[in-house]
């Protein structure tokens, strides 16, 4: 062997880089381990718990500058450690794993300034109809527009003098620099809103945030640890629009809603009825009415305080006709019977707090829906605007605070947030949370100008502070404010100033950002997925030593040993690389391990050959290597094919589960074609032979001869019969597609006592039949898989708090809670589409790949055919039996990316087997040219091969059994594909493949 030394020394720099990179985890693990023993002796009491997790975390903040890691050359801090740690998926400590899709569809319409042009509306509203995130929605536009409007020019509509630079022809300017233009618009606006959301996640305080730009306006956000998923789904969606209104004076905002009230109750009367709604009662005026006060302090305690002092306005109220009955007096005033005016009672005035009045949540949304009314539209001034309160005032949070402000002729509120340049919490002088904001020059002046208006008013007016839409205060103003400060006040808790100030700070979206797609595990089932990972791991890691030992005695050693530094290297890179391990990226350490004795068996099974045809130890170590080079290389080529693919177009932890399986495939072959020799050139040095056998293994396989190739209509008839059953099945019962494919959102949730069809129908019960809600087992212990569509195409904010309250809600009657939805996953239509497309480009581009490389390396159609079928063969049996056995197993059997991934890795492996076989039959077909008899020859190339197929398809079933057992219940669907594939591509590349060949060269050689 060559080059000893530098082999050496590159393994040394390896092991000294991994050992480096994992070092920094065992510091944080141990900086971690001191807070929790600090915490613990501080409050070691059980009901103390909430007191000792903030005092740890709390211990860990204020280590994030200090050194805990000298290594004599320099020093890391804490927060530096964390940095350079080994990651775990969000599966393996809990989280929140989010995709976010930037509106790009609202981007181009505020480009048109909402153009009304007829055949513009036309194709963009079939545009969004069509757009489900899979293309730039420039070009489904544009494909649209043209069919609309063939002759149509968009110049007119989106030109504008700003955009002399963009468009130099104007109003000439043709749709295709028009389009040109529109995509680097929405490019810049989604570069714009990923730094904004970056920017809230840095302040936001997680350890290890991961932010990607995705293509087509989507952003991937993993938040590790994060335990409050309604909070970041309240900082990454908001769109921070932050702006200041001057108030509607209350006696009017409530005639307009009089009128609102009007129009609605003849809209919606019944028919016949002839009672006007000027008659109802509600309408007509109190005589003398409000009497107009003054006050220096809010009678509110639940809402605003002030600037400066406070403001308040007078009005007038009606008084119901006490002749009629509460119901009539309900029915004529749809409205007004569901609306409570914030009035004082014993002074008969508005409360100067700058409210009109307050509404149940239960009726919140009729009152949207009537504002949007066009007949109320129509008939409101255009400078009124009704808006909510950004939260409930009541402790129970189900009533709504409702305000009417006051815009300019334009429509636009006095003065726009852009001019925040600083934004903190501040506590104000009764003890209560808010949030102080600093203006640029340019905003202070206009600040200045809009506070003098306020002060000087007789009564004083009030400011509104609105963001998304919301009021966050409706202060009064006693007096100019020259400076440029300014305070939203609203009773905050410390997370909630502070996360107004980040959102404040980072700026408002360029355009809406929706949660497509997300997923939260708690830290429970976490825990749970690291211990059924490191169970599986450990148990699988002894086994295959032991069995390597047992079965190949000396250079079993070799091998374990080899088996040892491949794991170290394969984790010391993903530490560097960045990686995240997650539970099936565990499951690919487990697998890689079993693979990688594959070369190991090649090359010691080679070596037995050759020291069956009488060499010398150094000879048969010699040709034993040389021939098992090209089988090692050629196997791991297309099991990296498989791989690279998942690398490129899988998500979250599929694709932790490809980067594991790529970067153990090179440290596998690292690891058994250098390392292991290193240790039998040694041998070889020092005068002493390495065993590679035992007395138990040392005839096993060796006079094996069994007629393959003869049986093969056997193995067809088999293998058709089963593919059969599947298509029947496939065809009538279909696959149980995972909510991936399906979109919708999934709950893991515990339920004691009580059946899977006891929890579908409160399901059914509470959601709706139509919301298509499954359940099923997952493990033991009361554990069920909850999956429902209800609301999946809600565009609100709070749809999924609304789903989970819901899912909650309809599962009272089992005393679920919210402690018990242990992690939960959302896949909207567009996410789910996208994987469909993913998942089938994934599995065609793996078998081209594949096929292409094949022809290319054997240099016969027939070897590529062979593989390919043999490739077919297994993805359907193992579809087949996913259909056939669905409902039969005590465990879910669902198609989602996980099962995309274990497919590829069937392909992989089975693909790996059958090269390893081809490799001998072209091997021995070169040497018998002259042989008639094809189907012999093959045979023989079988037969010398069984040893290292039966072995390596043993220690790997080995380690997939191990996994399947103790993994964990996320991992049993995913295993048992694994269990079926590997089993079956073991058989194909025996039985399949290498007889199509002999069919296919027969059939050749007849013509």
């Amino acid at each position: 062997m060559k080059n000893k030394g530098f082999i050496q020394v590159i393994t040394l720099l390896l092991l000294l880089a991994s050992i480096y990179q994992l070092s920094f985890t065992f510091i944080t693990n141990g900086v971690e381990n001191d807070a929790e023993r600090v915490a613990t002796l501080k409050y070691p009491s059980e009901d103390q718990t909430n007191l000792r997790d903030s005092f740890e975390k709390e211990y860990l903040d204020s280590m994030r500058g200090v050194d805990v890691y000298n290594l004599g050359i320099g020093s890391f801090t804490y927060s530096e450690c964390l940095e350079r740690e080994l990651n775990l998926g969000l599966d393996l400590q809990g989280g929140m794993n989010v995709t976010l899709e930037v509106a790009t569809p609202d981007i181009i319409d505020a480009l048109s300034n909402e153009s009304d042009n007829k055949e513009y509306r036309e194709a963009f509203e079939k545009a969004k109809e069509e757009y489900l995130g899979q293309r730039n929605f420039v070009d489904v536009f544009a494909e649209n527009y043209k069919e609309v409007a063939p002759e149509g020019q968009l110049a007119s509509i989106f030109y504008s003098r700003e955009l002399e630079d963009y468009l130099p022809n104007k109003f000439n300017s043709t749709n295709e620099e028009i389009y040109e233009y529109l995509k680097i618009e929405t490019e810049s606006a989604i570069d714009r809103a990923f730094e904004i959301i970056s920017t809230r996640i840095d302040k936001f305080g997680v350890a290890q945030p991961n932010i990607q730009r995705l293509e087509n306006g989507r952003i991937l956000v993993e938040l590790p640890g994060v335990d409050d998923p309604s909070r970041v789904r309240k900082i990454l969606q908001g769109a921070a629009e932050l702006q200041f209104w001057f108030m509607y004076p209350l006696n009017d905002a409530y005639e307009h809603l009089s009128n609102v009230n009007k129009i609605v109750y003849s809209l919606e009367k019944p028919a016949g009825d002839s009672a006007a709604a000027e008659n109802t009662g509600l309408s007509s005026s109190l005589d003398g009415g409000l009497t107009s006060t003054e006050s220096e302090e809010s009678t509110d305690s639940t809402e605003e305080g002030s600037l400066t002092g406070s403001l308040e306005s007078t009005d007038s109220l009606d008084q119901p006709d006490s002749t009629k009955s509460q119901e009539q007096l309900q029915a004529e005033n749809p409205v007004l019977s569901k609306f409570t005016p914030n009035i004082d009672q014993e002074n008969n005035t508005w409360r100067p707090n700058g409210i009109l009045g307050y509404v149940q949540e239960t009726d919140k949304d009729d009152f949207d829906k009537w504002f949007n009314l066009p007949e109320v539209k129509d008939a409101l001034p255009v400078d009124i605007h009704f808006k909510w309160s950004f939260k409930p005032i009541d402790e129970a949070g189900t009533i709504w605070a409702l305000y009417a402000l006051k815009s300019n002729k334009d429509g636009d509120p006095a003065l726009e947030g852009d001019v925040i340049t600083d934004a903190r919490p501040s506590r104000q002088a009764n003890g209560e949370l808010s949030v102080s904001m600093t203006m640029n020059q340019e905003g202070a002046k206009t600040w200045r100008l809009i506070t003098a208006q306020a002060a000087s008013a007789n009564p004083k007016e009030a400011i509104a502070i609105v963001l998304d839409n919301q009021v966050y205060s409706a202060p009064t103003v006693n007096g100019e404010i020259p400076n440029g400060m300014s305070v939203i006040e609203g009773n905050y808790t410390q997370n909630e100033a502070e996360d107004l100030a980040n959102i404040l700070k980072a700026g408002k979206l360029p355009a809406p950002a929706r949660i497509t797609g997300e997923s939260t595990v708690g830290p429970t089932l976490g825990a749970k997925a690291i211990a059924s990972g490191q169970t599986s791991l450990i148990i699988g890691f002894l086994l295959v030593i032991v069995f390597m030992i047992f079965y190949y005695g000396k250079a079993g050693i070799y091998a374990d040993i080899a088996l040892l530094v491949n794991l170290l290297l394969i984790v010391g890179v993903l530490a560097g690389y960045g990686a995240a391990l997650t539970l099936p990226g565990m499951a690919g350490l487990v697998l890689t391990i079993g693979m990688a004795v594959d070369a190991n068996v090649l090359v010691f099974e080679r070596i037995r050959e050759e020291f069956k045809n009488g060499k010398s130890f150094k000879m048969a170590v010699r040709d034993g290597y040389k021939g098992a080079y090209s089988s090692i290389i050629d196997a791991n080529i297309t099991t990296a094919i498989a791989g690279i693919i998942l690398l490129v177009l899988g998500k979250g932890p599929v694709m932790g589960f490809a980067v594991i399986l790529v970067i153990g495939i090179a440290s596998s072959l690292f690891t058994s074609i250098f390392l292991t020799r290193l240790f039998i050139e040694r041998d070889i040095d020092k005068g002493r032979e390495t065993t590679f056998y035992t007395n138990f293994s040392k005839n096993i396989f060796q006079s094996f001869n069994w007629n393959f190739i003869g049986k093969r209509k056997i193995f067809y008839i088999v293998s058709g019969l089963i593919i059969t059953a599947g298509i029947i099945s496939l065809s009538t019962k279909g696959l149980s597609r995972g909510v991936d494919f399906d979109g919708g959102w999934s709950y893991t949730i515990q339920v004691d006592d009580a059946s899977v069809g006891e929890i579908r129908n409160a399901l059914n019960s509470g959601l709706g039949q139509e919301a298509n809600n499954q359940v099923k087992t997952y493990g033991g212990d009361g554990q069920y898989r909850v999956t429902t569509t209800y609301m999946i195409n809600s565009t609100d904010k709070e749809a999924a708090e609304n789903v989970q309250a819901k899912v909650i809600e309809s599962l009272s009657d089992f005393k679920v809670s919210t402690d018990d939805i242990l992690s939960s996953d959302k896949v909207g239509p567009t996410i789910a589409e996208d994987i469909k497309n993913r998942s089938t480009i994934a599995i065609i581009v793996a078998l081209i790949g594949i096929f292409l490389y094949i022809i290319g390396r054997f240099r016969k159609w027939g070897f590529g055919l062979g593989a390919t079928v043999a490739l077919f063969h297994d993805v359907l049996i193992v579809f087949s039996l996913y259909s056939i056995l669905d409902g039969i197993l005590p465990f879910s059997l669902d198609i989602d990316q996980a099962f995309i991934a274990a497919i590829l890795t069937v392909v992989g492996y089975s693909i790996n087997d059958t090269v390893v076989v081809f490799d001998r039959v072209r091997e021995f077909l070169a040497l018998n040219k002259h042989e008639s008899d094809l189907g012999a020859v093959i045979n023989d190339a079988i037969n010398q091969t069984l040893s290292r197929t039966m072995i390596t398809s043993l220690t790997t079933l080995l380690v997939i059994v191990i996994l399947f057992v103790a993994g964990g219940e996320g991992l049993k669907d995913f295993t048992f594909a694994l269990l079926i594939g590997v089993a079956v591509g073991t058989y194909s590349s025996v039985c399949i493949a290498t007889p199509i060949v002999v069919d296919f060269l027969k059939s050749r050689k007849k013509k």
